[in-house]
């Protein structure tokens, strides 16, 4: 790890001995989502150490691997220190250091020019890793300015999970286990005790599972292809073929419904769709019972699956009979291109025993009180930007319910389709290197004539930027944090500064984006009356202390913040189960076995667009038709080659030292990076030895 030259100075030489002054000071760290709280240990001003919080809801003092590594985070030699703009050409390398004034002036000025000519939508801002209200910022300054074109990371690898809940439950957002009492959990290739969403709730709760409650152990059956590391560690490893999982739920849902082994008490009075039923129009539909009962007997499955007959029985037996149960998925399933269906299908498996929102189920993450940021108004020319299409094409066929599409960017940027865009803006995000067809993107964009990046680094889409502002890093900044999935009940996190400065000639991007927003004006500035970052961060928690609730409790508002600093965040460890009519926010106020939100969707695409419905299902290569389409079923995942001519399945997973790639520029992460298979400092390839 390299050291900035001041601290290198502040030590003592060979044999000499120098008085220190050691403090705590407290943090939310930011290696992945899970957002663990951080004690920070300093010395003579210089962090040293980072240790978890004691109390802190989502990690109980423990740090992984990837959050004892912070400090290489913020001693990074290859850290970007001060704003730069290029010089010679793009992606050569060549820059000049300037001020954060002209930076700021430069940005600000163009932005105006484009709003000017009534372009605003040529503006894109492409971000990252969003916390807490970073992304209500961010979607705030886009909105008010006038584009449409603001694309977040919207866990592509989990995308098929998020609308599975969408379309059964109305909410995009992850859920998480009740490990104090839950009994059995079956997981479909949720890399538990590995890099799941939230690693360290999950570890802790493995082992509440095991040996948390006496004379209680909990079972786990883990169903993927490869045997991971949480197979390893499971009761039972159920091999699959990639892509089948909802297949296996379905096949489950049969053997449940048809033996009556379901909860008739959840399924009558908290689901739609389970038995077949009439329209308001009087047109009769099927329900999930008819349909699973008819095409997804556990012979039929388990010749999709390679899943035994009495195997699919017995695991459909031991989850409808040993509860609290609960089904979970992990990225593989949301990978696929059957993804969506196959987590509809896993959340019926989650009606059919009524395990939403129970003790020993799934729980759904519950907010805190924050207080609203004001209201803002946008002029003639941010309407008629906000207008205009996306340039990803996202909420058009064929991604009528997508929110964002990044693949499709390297063509229609190319081509100008439907527009070009003028400026980007990058945060946290560089799409080179996470992105497959890296040449693509990197010709795409070679077309916008004006990149910034925000970025703390020198990344692949960072080196073709004109401009850099380079950010904080989440030891120096303040920003606060909701963990999703967290331990249910409501709580957020809040990273302060550690240092009373930062170590180098930065900024916390939010409060440049608030300072080009007052430099803007008119609607744009009226938006954004804060100070600073701080300051929206201090009105916002404003609301959870008026609310008198949780483990702060002051009649003095700078109390209450103080408190919030020592402790990390603030939390609320009370979670109402049963409220399933406040967390269903489907048409019907319950689980939808008969998507209404899907159908609904792509009936009003369908005039829209002039189109029949079978003409649209078509269109989105969705094999089912009628009634079917809105149901939860198995259609086989497709391939983009010949099936003959690549006849394997390459399976990328995550692992806790690197999950997504993270962390790969930090050598305490890279000496530890394969230690399963004694591997460091480079990557590999697994082999089944029959291959």
């Amino acid at each position: 790890m390299a050291l900035p030259n001041e601290l290198l100075h502040a030590l003592p030489k060979e044999g000499e001995w120098i008085p220190y002054e050691e403090y705590w000071s407290t943090g939310i760290c930011l290696q992945c989502p899970s957002g663990c709280g951080l004690r920070i240990r300093s010395v003579n001003h210089w962090p040293v150490k980072l240790e978890g919080i004691k109390d802190y809801p989502i990690n109980r003092g423990r740090l992984c691997p990837k959050g004892q590594a912070g400090l290489q985070v913020l001693y990074d030699p290859d850290r970007i220190r001060h704003p730069l703009r290029r010089k010679g050409k793009r992606g050569h390398g060549d820059w000049e250091r300037i001020s954060w004034d002209e930076a700021i002036r430069i940005v600000t000025q163009r932005l105006k020019e484009l709003r000017k000519k009534g372009n605003s939508h040529q503006l894109m801002f492409w971000g990252g890793r969003y916390r807490g209200h970073m992304s209500e910022l961010i979607t705030r300054f886009m909105e008010v300015y006038g584009s449409p074109n603001h694309l977040g990371n919207p866990n592509r690898g989990s995308e098929g999970i998020l609308k599975g809940h969408l379309f059964t439950m109305g909410i995009r957002e992850f859920l998480s286990i009740h490990w104090e009492e839950v009994n059995y959990v079956l997981s479909f290739g949720a890399s538990l005790l590995e890099a799941s969403r939230s690693s360290m709730i999950n570890l802790r709760g493995y082992g509440l599972l095991r040996r948390g409650r006496p004379g209680i152990r909990g079972k786990l059956v883990q169903v993927e292809p490869r045997f991971s590391i949480t197979a390893s560690k499971a009761d039972q490893w159920v091999p699959i073929e990639p892509g089948a999982d909802g297949a296996l739920a379905l096949g489950m849902a049969h053997w449940i419904i048809k033996e009556k082994r379901y909860d008739q008490d959840f399924v009558s009075h908290h689901t739609f769709g389970f038995d077949d039923w009439k329209d308001s129009s009087g047109k009769d539909h099927i329900g999930f019972k008819t349909l699973v009962l008819k095409e997804y007997s556990p012979k039929q499955v388990s010749k999709i699956t390679e899943i035994p007959e009495d195997k699919i029985i017995q695991i459909a037996r031991e989850f409808s009979s040993h509860g609290p149960s609960v089904a979970i998925s992990g990225r593989g399933v949301g990978m696929q291109t059957n993804g969506t269906y196959t987590q509809m299908a896993i959340d019926s498996l989650n009606a059919l025993v009524g395990s939403f929102d129970r003790r020993g189920g799934l729980l759904l993450q519950r907010k805190p009180p924050f207080k609203s940021w004001p209201s803002y108004q946008k002029d003639a020319v941010g309407e008629k930007g906000l207008s205009q299409p996306r340039i990803d094409g996202a909420g058009q066929l064929p991604f009528p319910f997508a929110g964002e599409v990044p693949f499709q960017l390297p063509e229609r940027i190319g081509k100008g389709d439907p527009y070009p865009i003028d400026t980007l803006l990058l945060y946290y995000t560089n799409p080179l290197f996470s992105l497959p067809e890296s040449e693509t993107f990197r010709a795409a964009l070679e077309k916008i004539p004006f990149i910034v990046s925000f970025s703390p680094f020198m990344d692949e889409t960072t080196n073709l930027a004109d401009l850099v502002l380079p950010d904080e890093t989440y030891l120096e900044r303040w920003q606060d944090d909701h963990p999703e999935p967290g331990p249910g009940f409501p709580m957020v996190g809040l990273r302060s500064p550690t240092l009373s400065k930062p170590l180098y000639d930065v900024r916390n991007t939010g409060d440049v984006l608030i300072e080009i927003a007052r430099g803007l004006g008119g609607a744009v500035g009226k938006s954004f009356p804060w100070k600073d970052f701080q300051e929206t961060l201090r009105e916002t928690i404003k609301g959870i202390f008026s609310s008198k609730r949780g483990s702060i409790r002051t009649n003095d508002f700078d109390e209450f913040w103080k408190s919030m600093i020592e402790a990390g965040g603030w939390w609320d460890d009370v979670y109402p189960f049963g409220e399933w009519r406040k967390k269903f926010n489907t048409p019907s106020g319950r689980f939808e076995f008969y998507s209404q939100i899907m159908e609904r969707g792509l009936s009003e695409l369908s005039k829209k667009v002039s189109k029949g419905l079978d003409s649209i299902l078509k269109e989105l290569k969705i094999e089912a038709k009628g009634d079917q389409a809105f149901l939860p079923h198995f259609e086989k995942p497709r391939s983009a080659g010949d099936e003959k001519e690549y006849p394997f399945h390459l399976i990328h997973y995550k692992l806790m030292t690197t999950a997504e790639g993270r962390g790969g520029n930090q050598p305490f992460l890279q000496e530890i990076f394969g230690s399963h298979l004694k591997e460091r400092w480079d990557s590999w390839v697994e082999i089944h030895p029959e291959t």
